[in-house]
């Protein structure tokens, strides 16, 4: 199988511009719904790093997350929002970054990723990954 990677630039971010950009970058790999099937339970996690002011944040912008949100939903698929952030609560942080208007408009709920790590199952590459038992419990 052929590697395939997709990238654009995104001139806004404005919803309609970014929703138009993520339909263009997936449809090379099939769209959401090529790996999103009904019923999946996905993670959304944006970096949530530390609170900072919207333009000035080092995290995932929240439109993005948003518009992906919305493509999971279409794909039939239930996002959550979900990090650990350095400083700060999840919830504290994505208020702080502009991101509760978003998640609450895409009736996202936002988790706090703050539980023990435990090894996965992984072989290989991912073999040394640790899970939260959020993410864990969710995933199965």
């Amino acid at each position: 199988m052929t590697p395939t990677v997709s990238l654009l630039r995104a001139r806004s971010y404005a919803i309609d511009e970014v929703r138009t950009y993520l339909d263009a970058l997936l449809a090379p790999l099939g769209g959401m719904a090529a790996v999103v099937k009904p019923g999946d339970r996905v993670l959304l996690k944006p970096n949530l790093l530390t609170g900072a002011r919207p333009t000035k944040e080092c995290v995932t912008r929240p439109e993005i997350v948003y518009c992906v949100a919305e493509l999971v939903k279409a794909a039939g698929g239930q996002p959550f929002l979900g990090d650990s952030p350095a400083f700060g609560s999840a919830h504290g942080v994505a208020k702080a970054c502009g991101y509760l208007h978003w998640m609450e408009k895409a009736g996202i709920p936002i988790r706090e990723l703050h539980g023990k790590r435990y090894a996965t199952a992984a072989d290989g590459e991912l073999g040394h990954l640790l899970l939260s038992k959020e993410v864990i419990a969710v995933a199965t």
